[in-house]
């Protein structure tokens, strides 16, 4: 074998994580709320001492260390992520592969996240922007590293203690709403060309959705996949600045275009920042049945009055509490999310959002301490057998 990886994570912790999130689907527990983070390949470059640009060199040198980050993330973060005796890699690319898509440049640096630039200045720039082929930019890239990891999985040997694993492979070209497309392609200059230019403004968002569609369902036949879905989640963290008035009007007809083709049952939602005014929103205009990791500016117990037991919450603690705080101060943090959103059902404890790199795995140990005190304790939450 090319590759060979054991991982120490025994069947049975498996199991018990299967549940729970089997659980938290139906906005229910087995013994405590689960927990699992947002903590992305950039929290484990510094680990390896790896310089971040050399994670992008090629798609073999991609593969090796999504692995490597897939082990250590299983032996050393507590939470409920592995579900099975499988290793999940896909072309990771941050969040730029849509801007790219669309005919975006790319700014790559040593150590810090690749960046949109943005390309369009001017409102003629704008009206003779065209949709781009589904393969365009990085998405090309993606769709080639994936067929190359495809046959990588093939020749390696996953172990979970010795026993055997597997390697599955996805392929995601998408992920962010229109409109967040939108302002990495113009860059602020949109949020006043929206009030002055809306025609124009619209047309480019309708062409953005229509581009997102095709690359989406280019994508699902590479994977014979169908070309409609049930679920699908959309990030439209360039939103929580506006008005609930403007929201409606410049980012729901994208984003609940691209749900009703690809979300027609579950559709997830990830915003960071103060989102409160826009709840009503995502609830009634988006149908929105999942807050994915939203922003920890929300106070729990708001995010509990607002969308407890409608949608399923992820969240929300700050992450710079849990990168320079203490232990006890991010489990009394984790213990009020619980508090406030627990009883609703459907929390999935979790960052709000994205682990900064050099959070220690204390602050971790904490979160989990905190779940699991609070799942013994009061019998606040929903349990599973509950009718």
């Amino acid at each position: 074998m090319r590759f060979e990886l054991n991982i120490d994570y025994p069947p049975e912790k498996m199991e018990r994580s299967r549940a729970r999130m089997a659980a938290w689907q139906k906005f229910r527990h087995v013994d405590r709320v689960p927990v699992q983070y947002c903590v992305v390949p950039r929290y484990f470059a510094p680990l390896f001492k790896l310089r971040y640009l050399d994670f992008f060199h090629d798609a073999e040198t991609h593969y090796h260390w999504l692995l490597q980050f897939a082990k250590y993330r299983f032996e050393n973060i507590p939470e409920d992520v592995c579900t099975a005796p499988a290793v999940w890699v896909c072309p990771y690319f941050d969040n730029v592969i849509p801007p790219s898509g669309h005919g975006g440049e790319i700014s790559w640096s040593a150590d810090e996240t690749p960046r949109a630039i943005p390309v369009i200045h001017t409102i003629e720039e704008m009206e003779r922007f065209e949709v781009a082929a589904p393969d365009t930019g990085l998405r090309g890239t993606a769709i080639k590293w994936w067929a190359i990891m495809k046959e990588l999985a093939t020749q390696t040997k996953v172990t979970f203690n010795g026993q055997p694993g597997r390697v599955d492979t996805g392929l995601n070209v998408g992920g962010l709403s229109p409109h967040m497309i939108a302002v990495d392609l113009v860059g602020e200059d949109f949020y006043w060309w929206i009030l002055e230019y809306p025609e124009e403004c619209h047309r480019f968002l309708q062409k953005i959705t229509q581009g997102e569609i095709a690359a989406e369902e280019h994508a699902r036949r590479l994977q014979g996949l169908p070309l409609t879905g049930d679920s699908h989640a959309l990030a439209e963290d360039s939103a929580q600045i506006m008005s609930a008035a403007q929201f409606k009007e410049f980012c729901v007809p994208y984003s609940r275009a691209i749900f009703e083709r690809f979300g027609q049952n579950e559709r997830g939602v990830h915003m960071c920042g103060n989102s409160t005014h826009l709840h009503q929103v995502l609830k009634d205009d988006l149908k929105m049945t999942m807050f994915a990791y939203f922003g920890y500016m929300v106070p729990p117990k708001v995010a509990a009055a607002n969308l407890g037991g409608i949608s399923r919450l992820m969240g929300n603690l700050s992450p710079m509490l849990m990168k320079d705080c203490s232990y006890q101060q991010v489990k009394q943090a984790a213990h009020e999310c619980i508090e406030a959103m627990g009883p609703c059902g459907g929390l999935l404890l979790a960052d709000g959002a994205n682990v900064c790199p050099g959070t220690p795995i204390e602050s971790f140990r904490a979160i989990m301490d905190a779940a699991e005190e609070y799942g013994l304790g009061e019998g606040k939450l929903p349990r599973e057998n509950s009718p």
